[in-house]
This record gives structure tokens, C-alpha cells and sequence, in this order.
């Protein structure tokens, strides 16, 4: 079940992110201006706020299910990291401060590679610190 939670998150991920990394590939790539192009990034913006929260629980419920809290995990560093994205993108809702928004976009590719490091290598923590 846990792997199932994984694989979602990480599709959500995929899909929570797509608006930006579209947008910045266009711009270095092909620079279109297709209005069906602008259209998919305005419904994926929409889908931003609500998939976001879902990865929240996500996480938590599949950090649960894998490991439990025992032992610190690069799953960890990952969840604290997502868990700081949504809390900083919802302050930025709220007050609709632009430097909150930029740390939002910051911590949100911080997370990614966070994400990365724990598909790639999760016993990081454990090989270089011993916990």
C-alpha cells in the first residue's frame, strides 16, 4: 500500500508542478502561443491548490505506512520539506505577500530535490550521519 501512496504522490507532484516547468520550457524551447497551451497551464493552475493539499496528507499517510516515526528518513526531510511549501503557499493566499510567494517557489523545488535524494538514495541520512 505504502509503494502505491509513493507512486501517487509522486505523480501528483509531477502534475502539481507541471505549470511552472511547462511555462519554463516553452520559454526556452518553443514559445508558443497556442491558446490550448495557455488553456492546459490555467486548468493545472486551478488543480494547484487542491492537489497540493492532497500530497500533504499523502506523504504523511505513506511516511506512516513505510517507516512509521521510529527512524529518521530522507522521506522525512522530504515531508517537512512539502509541508513548508503548502504552509508558505497558503500564507501567501492569505496575504498575497510576493516575497512569500518567491520562498513558496524556492522551498517547492527544494522539496523536489529533497524528493529526488529520497527515491535515489533513502538511506542517506542513515550512510553519511549514522541515524
Amino acid at each position: 500500500m505504502y509503494k502505491t501512496l509513493g507512486i501517487i504522490s509522486l505523480i501528483l507532484v509531477i502534475i502539481i508542478t507541471a505549470p511552472y516547468w511547462l511555462r519554463t520550457l516553452n520559454s526556452w524551447t518553443v514559445k508558443t502561443k497556442d491558446k490550448r497551451f495557455f488553456n492546459l497551464l490555467k486548468f493545472l493552475r486551478k488543480l494547484h491548490k487542491p492537489l497540493g493539499l492532497a500530497l500533504a496528507v499523502l506523504v504523511i499517510w505513506h511516511g506512516t505506512l513505510a517507516w512509521g516515526w521510529s527512524r529518521l528518513h530522507t522521506g522525512h526531510l522530504a515531508l517537512i520539506g512539502f509541508l513548508i511549501t503548502v504552509i508558505l503557499g497558503g500564507a501567501h493566499y492569505k496575504l498575497k505577500n510576493k516575497k512569500l510567494f518567491k520562498a513558496h517557489k524556492l522551498m517547492a523545488l527544494i522539496s523536489v530535490l529533497l524528493l529526488v535524494l529520497h527515491r535515489l538514495w533513502p538511506s542517506a541520512l542513515w550512510r553519511i550521519f549514522g541515524i
